[in-house]
């Protein structure tokens, strides 16, 4: 492992649940030296990925200056958004767009239907690898080799998550949700909430992504799930399309310029 990769993987030490972490405590928790864990926490300083908070150090104005980058310039928000708003308002459910790096997956924007509204895993909280529509949906768009190497690592968790109990059984399982074209999910996440997943064709130059709307399980019960995967799968479409279409856009900018 390269000393640029162990400086980073600091970064993934930062949670909710322990926002911040004294110097002495990284330099234990990564085994590194007293001399090189300081001088990791000084570039990371140095770089506005850590601040000096009370107590020790916490992640720095970087990411945010970076989180908003990704929100003007990323191609996929760009392209979803507008999407993602309309199904909110004529579907009075809240829209999610998740995507999969690596083994992680996480929502990366949301669309509420109400401003009351509150969605258990929202954008930049990572979501449970097996569990829920939205990585269902993400898993099934991986290759039978991608998904050997997940089972290979993860196969009892997989097993708990009712997914298959042998690596035949999850690859079936993945089949069957890629062929179906969406995931329905009730109470997995959130007991109280229910959604359909459908992914979303981004092609291979992108990390794979999904659109899901959720509701709470009473309203969910009392709508029409065709309906629901309908307006779910033309979404998923028309960010495509929309897609495509900026794709076009650029290149023929690129000609001219």
């Amino acid at each position: 492992m390269s000393s640029l990769t162990k400086m980073l993987l600091i970064l993934d030490l930062f949670s909710v649940d322990k926002p911040i972490w004294s110097a002495d405590e990284i330099i234990q928790y990564c085994g590194h030296s007293r001399p090189t864990g300081y001088r990791y926490v000084k570039e990371l300083c140095d770089a506005g990925l850590l601040r000096r908070a009370e107590g020790g150090y916490a992640l720095g104005p970087r990411v945010i200056e970076l989180d908003y980058y990704i929100r003007q310039c990323d191609p996929l928000l760009i392209a979803c958004r507008p999407v993602m708003v309309r199904v909110a308002q004529e579907s009075g459910c809240d829209v999610l767009l998740a995507s999969m790096y690596g083994t992680k997956i996480m929502a990366v924007h949301q669309e509420l239907a109400h401003e009351t509204g509150q969605i258990a895993f929202g954008r930049g909280r990572p979501m449970p690898l097996f569990r829920g529509g939205g990585s269902k949906v993400l898993l099934a768009s991986m290759t039978a080799s991608q998904l050997k190497k997940l089972y290979d690592r993860y196969g009892v968790e997989i097993a708990d998550a009712g997914l298959g109990a042998t690596w035949p059984e999850f690859r079936k399982q993945m089949l069957k949700y890629r062929n179906d074209g969406h995931v329905v999910s009730i109470g997995e996440l959130d007991p109280n909430a229910a959604g359909i997943a459908v992914p979303i064709p981004v092609g291979d130059a992108l990390d794979p992504a999904t659109l899901v709307i959720l509701t709470t399980r009473s309203r969910f019960d009392l709508m029409e799930k065709a309906l629901l995967i309908d307006m779910a799968m033309n979404a998923a479409r028309q960010i495509e399309t929309s897609m495509r279409g900026n794709r076009e856009v650029q290149a023929r900018s690129l000609l001219l310029s």
